[in-house]
């Protein structure tokens, strides 16, 4: 009934996960974190900012329609995968449970050399990065794998990966987030979707043999 790999794999980025996150307890403001985002800052990414701020936009509330979106299309086009579109959505609820017990101030311009973004709560983990990963993977393995083959399926895994990467630097560029907030979101993630994954049940509905 279990992906042994799969199952690896999730327990792999979990230990991941709880190691960093013990760190960030201990540590909450460290000199790897400052010069990371020091040094993402520094950089003149020019057009890029407008992309950096359309993920910002789709985040928090707007982000439960995107998936409320993406869940319509995954009952459309590939209705036997559903049952994972849910349950990676319910990741939402890992980062509700951490940003409540686990208290991180955001960066300051005392620390990091711009915040233009201003988000409440705390800092860990980035829900935006957690949101960007469930949305890329429930797309690609619901509707990617049921309409793309061979190298177009790579591209798209590809694209996803990119839109993943621009979202945490995006998230590090404007001083809303630690780069430690967004390693931890995407390995929070990775744990919740591969152990979801794992399940037979679940396997078998998005690979069909």
């Amino acid at each position: 009934m279990i992906d042994r790999r799969l199952l690896a794999v999730a327990v792999i980025a979990g230990a991941a996960a709880a190691a960093l996150t013990a760190y960030v307890v201990g540590h909450p403001i460290n000199p790897a974190d400052v010069t990371v985002e020091r040094d993402v800052q520094s950089v003149p990414w020019g057009p890029m900012v407008i992309v950096f701020g359309f993920f910002s936009f789709i985040g928090d509330a707007k982000g439960a329609i995107v998936e409320a979106l993406v869940f319509v299309a995954v009952l459309i086009f590939n209705r036997r995968a559903w049952p994972f579109a849910a349950l990676a959505s319910l990741e939402a609820g890992w980062y509700l449970l951490l940003s409540h017990l686990i208290f991180r101030p955001r960066p300051t311009t005392a620390q990091v050399l711009q915040v233009t973004e201003h988000p409440g709560a705390s800092s860990f983990p980035s829900g935006h990065t957690m949101f960007i990963v469930t949305v890329v993977t429930v797309l690609m393995l619901c509707l990617g794998y049921r309409f793309l083959r061979g190298r177009i399926l790579i591209a798209g895994w590809l694209a996803g990966g990119v839109l993943v990467l621009i979202n945490g630097l995006g998230r590090i560029d404007s001083g809303a987030h630690w780069p430690s907030d967004v390693v931890a979101a995407l390995l929070i993630a990775l744990t919740w979707l591969t152990a979801v994954l794992s399940l037979r049940p679940i396997h078998e509905r998005v690979f069909p043999r």
